[in-house]
């Protein structure tokens, strides 16, 4: 894995991570990240935090949208948007994305909310067959595709 051999702030390891090491890591940068939102949003109960983070923090309700919902119990509005995903985030189990990192705009019916994911031990030959469902999980509670990229110099 690629990412294994750079550290969070992008500096070049000498040698690759565990991915134990960096599993723990991203654990730990998301629950930091849901704690402060929890502290902010507890100091200003009529505010609204936006956090503008990276997909990876965002999907399937694991990273910072999850570990924040746990801390609030509910008890405040908790809004997933994923901005400008791509395929390689959002494709179903099973597909394959012809074009690595390819521009959803050019593909908006390819994008999906879920990602359906197959049970251990199914044959590739089945992997169409609802029987080989595992369950679904959720990316975001919605996605915003656009065509329009601005740079940022």
């Amino acid at each position: 894995m690629g990412i294994l051999n750079y550290s969070v702030s992008g500096e070049k390891l000498e040698n690759e991570m565990s991915f134990r090491n960096f599993f723990s890591g991203r654990v730990l940068w998301d629950e930091a990240m849901a704690s402060a939102a929890e502290t902010w949003t507890s100091a200003n109960p009529g505010g609204l935090l936006v956090g503008l983070v990276g997909a990876d923090h965002v999907k399937f309700s694991k990273g910072i949208p999850g570990r924040y919902a746990r801390m609030v119990k509910a008890e405040r509005d908790n809004i997933t948007v994923m901005l400008n995903p791509t395929l390689i985030d959002t494709r179903r189990a099973g597909s394959v994305s012809n074009v690595m990192n390819s521009d959803s705009s050019q593909i908006p019916d390819s994008i999906t909310l879920l990602l359906r994911y197959v049970k251990d031990g199914i044959d590739p030959s089945q992997l169409r067959e609802p029987e080989s469902t595992g369950g679904v999980l959720p990316l975001a509670d919605y996605i915003v595709v656009s065509n329009y990229v601005q740079n940022i110099a």
